[in-house]
């Protein structure tokens, strides 16, 4: 399988490399990028491509590839997406997929034109062993009717200055700061509900990486991964970024499931909890510090289990599932009979709640997204 990429960055080298794990036949055979920042780690595993092309037009005019990742910044997506799709390849494109409305349903378009199945998308929560157990939970109705959820995605400081310095600090790069981390989470909640948000509202602003709070001593703490690459700066608390440090939300869905969810990007000790309330029992979990648990109604203990040091060693990549990811896309790949857990229109959907609770702390205002879904289905249709 010859693999391209419009964008070689760290995650796009990453996810190639796990696909070659459990591929052999994989081969990255060029790309395209003015700074391939993902470099340094396919030297370290010995993949990186001959080949770069000035152009994504050049790259496919003169390969012959069998797939095209897409891991340009995020508001490039839609533009090579529709090239790959134009010149008959399956994609396999980053989340989020694209950065606004506008975009969603442009790509909607192409999508009813060539088909879903030709878009696979790197929306990895699904993928992880938690989201594996919390479906097979759901499935044999080990907690009743979902009523309401609770949940949270925190990183460390470091990780919050990369978004402070890195082209994600920029709305028109990125899309935002919950659509670019935290689609993963909104599209995990849909998941669990098995429903569309209707309405929603948030709040949230920068008051964490802002002048006042310079630390008097050293900045090492918050700048120790060094950034190259486009648009990368090295301000961190007078960056001049436009996104949000800090958001909380209300979500209802379409069967009356609701969800609070908060995300901050400086906090110390940081981790991704959930927590689902059902009319009979609950299930809890947190992906950073690994463990998930479910009870009953009447509180005795239906699972508990340990994913910190799943199969004897510690789990890294997303918790485990990006490697869980490339396993399933593969066979996917090999058997269009191998259905995967998230697809391309999950992800338009995860990306719009993100625009739409954007949308809220800017108009100050509940947002019903009935007339959203109407036009997307539509177009769709």
């Amino acid at each position: 399988m010859k693999i391209g990429a419009i964008g070689f960055g760290s995650r796009t080298a990453h996810v190639y490399h796990e696909f070659s794990k459990v591929n052999s036949n994989c081969q990255m055979v060029a790309y395209v990028d003015p700074d391939p920042i993902g470099k340094d780690y396919a030297d370290k595993y010995n993949f990186f491509p001959n080949t770069n092309y000035s152009s994504l037009k050049d790259m496919l005019n003169n390969e012959k590839l069998d797939l095209l990742m897409v891991g340009s910044p995020n508001h490039l997506h839609l533009e090579h997406i529709k090239e790959g799709l134009e010149s008959g390849l399956k994609i396999f494109a980053e989340k989020p997929i694209v950065i606004n409305e506008d975009q969603t349903f442009e790509l909607a378009k192409l999508i009813k034109k060539f088909g879903k199945d030709k878009i696979i998308v790197g929306l990895v929560l699904r993928y992880s062993q938690q989201a594996r157990t919390v479906r097979d939970l759901l499935e044999k109705n080990k907690i009743g009717e979902v009523i309401s959820i609770e949940g949270s995605e925190h990183i460390v400081p470091s990780h919050g200055a990369f978004f402070m310095r890195n082209w994600r600090r920029k709305k028109k790069f990125s899309g935002g700061f919950i659509l670019e981390k935290c689609c993963h989470d909104i599209d995990f909640y849909s998941m669990i509900t098995n429903s569309r948000p209707i309405k929603l509202a948030s709040f949230g602003s920068r008051r964490s990486f802002i002048p006042k709070n310079l630390p008097n001593g050293s900045v090492d703490e918050y700048t120790k991964d060094r950034l190259r690459g486009w648009e990368s700066k090295t301000n961190v608390f007078d960056s001049d970024a436009d996104i949000v440090d800090h958001q909380v939300a209300i979500i209802e869905y379409e069967n009356k499931a609701v969800l609070s969810f908060h995300t901050n990007m400086k906090v110390p000790d940081e981790y991704r909890r959930f927590a689902i309330m059902g009319s009979k029992g609950m299930i809890e979990g947190d992906f950073v510090r690994g463990f998930l648990k479910a009870h009953d109604e009447n509180n005795d203990l239906i699972l508990d289990e340990n994913y910190g040091s799943a199969f004897g060693q510690e789990i890294k990549g997303h918790y485990g599932a990006d490697s869980m990811m490339a396993r399933d896309i593969n066979s996917h790949l090999i058997s269009d009979n191998f259905n995967l857990p998230v697809g391309v229109i999950e992800c338009m959907e995860a990306g719009i709640v993100a625009m739409k609770l954007d949308e809220s702390i800017k108009t100050n205002s509940i947002i019903d997204l009935t007339s959203t879904w109407n036009e997307l289905d539509n177009l769709l249709k």
